[in-house]
């Protein structure tokens, strides 16, 4: 990896170090989910016992980060719900960044996981809901980022969502509302391909109407993964690798981000068995092939440098030394 070039790598779960200590040249860097590092025993919780770190996954993490970029990606603030911002949860998460050496980077899901009129107080609906794309979402997001990008002090970037139904009637699409927060200045997107994917299985807009409409300048980062069949939909379970049709558009319009800091894929751990070590480092090496047609123009704004990258040989599949995965 070099700064004329997007890094390559995965979002974190317990089998990453695996991957990483047997392919780990081909890992530029890495993203973590803060809420998957910690215990939150929610807001009623005594003041300073909400969080429970998961220290040894923690240290494991700060171990492998060495020489690689380290980003971060959410998945619990619910940025687009009509309820306050969770400034504690975001008060973690910063001080996290702070003791891991700073976030390159921060990404979260433009999605509604949290219901503020569910049973209990801020409930989770369970998986990713589509947002009202209007001024009034748009304001209430861009307050929210405003106030995250303060406490965090790094980049942002917003996720596409990976929807089940198409939602009619909309005042603008979400392209067009990803492209509206990064003109205001706001955020970046980060194009998840395959749930462009998965939308356009279920009935959505097509992957090659959303990429033509996306701007590529906004685009940071992109996620690759794939997914299964189950009850009639296409889903977003990173079960398994990126499909023929996901590598087709990323190839085809990757080298037009001229913006583009990284290239990550997504797996869940529990199908890492099946997936096996030498499946997930192919998938890796075609992603540097992707990544080495991009080519970074500065001139669109301010880039942060990635470590020099070694020269690669094809990984081979080695014995692990590093027992304890858990996170």
């Amino acid at each position: 990896m070099n700064d004329a070039h997007p890094a390559v790598g995965l979002l974190y779960n317990p089998a990453s170090p695996d991957v990483i200590a047997k392919a780990g040249s081909l890992v530029d860097y890495f993203a973590v989910m803060p809420d998957r590092m910690w215990f939150d025993f929610g807001a009623q919780a005594e003041s300073g016992r909400r969080f429970h770190r998961a220290l040894g996954a923690l240290a494991e993490v700060q171990r492998l980060s060495r020489g690689r970029v380290l980003a971060a990606h959410g998945i619990g603030l619910s940025l687009p719900s009509a309820m306050p911002l969770d400034e504690a949860f975001v008060d973690a998460i910063a001080a996290m960044s702070h003791d891991l050496g700073g976030f390159r980077w921060f990404s979260e899901h433009l999605s509604v996981f949290l219901t503020p009129k569910g049973s209990v107080p801020n409930a989770q609906a369970g998986l990713g809901l589509p947002v009202a794309y209007d001024d009034e979402a748009f304001d209430l997001i861009a307050h929210k980022l405003r106030r995250l990008r303060d406490k965090l002090g790094c980049p942002l970037l917003l996720e596409n969502g990976a929807f089940f139904t198409p939602v009619p009637d909309m005042d603008m699409s979400e392209p067009a509302f990803l492209n509206r927060l990064h003109a205001a200045g706001l955020s970046g997107t980060l194009l998840d391909i395959h749930n462009l994917y998965v939308g356009e299985r279920n009935g959505g807009m097509t992957m090659a109407a959303y990429l033509d409409e996306i701007d590529p300048d906004a685009v940071e980062e992109i996620h690759l993964a794939g997914g299964d069949d189950f009850a009639g939909f296409y889903m977003d379970s990173h079960s398994g690798f990126t499909p023929p049709e996901v590598w087709e558009m990323a190839f085809a319009h990757a080298p037009r981000f001229r913006r583009l800091r990284a290239i990550t894929f997504e797996f869940q751990e529990t199908y890492y068995e099946r997936m096996g070590t030498a499946g997930v480092i192919a998938e890796l090496e075609r992603m540097h092939e992707l990544a080495d047609l991009c080519h970074v123009d500065p001139q669109p704004g301010p880039r942060i440098p990635h470590p020099a990258r070694p020269a690669r040989a094809r990984a081979t599949p080695q014995v692990a030394t590093e027992a304890d995965h858990a996170c």
